[in-house]
């Protein structure tokens, strides 16, 4: 049975997994906060400008949405009151309504504790339970030198299947990407 709350250790600290809720737009704060610390550590995400409160409201919307229309599954991770990491799978649409579209976003800080694992096996778990239609296929994006990342996607059963050259810009070079994708 899929989570709607739960807290869990990881190392020594307490962390709590839930799913979003409408007070979430009242809270849209804490999740600019969260993305706002990502791009200021030039974290391996694609956002690399701070997010305004206004784009947060918005993306939060949106993201409710996709919850209850149930072609997207999200988990928020929150230790002292603060978001520290997001997980979500998003279903694409039409022709490819059977691919899940996978991401995921851990503060430094808590990385390396075992959560980018748990929050993966638990929202696959979600999307299975309530995405409709429900995707046979998980797919995502990576930077190609996040070996940490690169490195959970595979014990998770993903695999590369393309490398695409010079697809980002991060630190003044350009990055390839992976293409990984598991059957779920």
């Amino acid at each position: 049975m899929p989570i709607n709350m739960e807290t869990k250790k990881f190392g020594d600290k307490q962390i709590i997994i839930r799913k979003p809720e409408k007070a979430d737009m009242k809270n849209a704060k804490k999740f600019q906060d969260f993305i706002n610390f990502l791009v200021k550590e030039d974290a391996k995400i694609l956002m690399n400008e701070p997010a305004t409160l206004k784009e947060e409201k918005e993306y939060i919307a949106n993201m409710l949405r996709g919850v209850k229309n149930k072609n997207r599954v999200y988990l928020i991770a929150e230790c002292d009151k603060k978001i520290i990491g997001t997980v979500s799978i998003e279903s694409e649409r039409w022709r490819r309504s059977h691919i899940g579209i996978f991401s995921i976003a851990i503060s430094s800080g808590y990385r390396g504790l075992g959560l980018g694992k748990y929050l993966m096996s638990e929202i696959i778990k979600l999307a299975k339970a309530e995405l409709n239609p429900k995707p046979t296929i998980l797919r995502l994006e990576a930077y190609s030198n996040n070996k940490p990342a690169i490195g959970l996607y595979k014990k998770m059963g993903l695999k590369i299947i393309a490398k695409i050259p010079s697809q980002i810009q991060y630190k003044g070079k350009l990055v390839s990407e992976f293409i990984m994708i598991r059957k779920i």
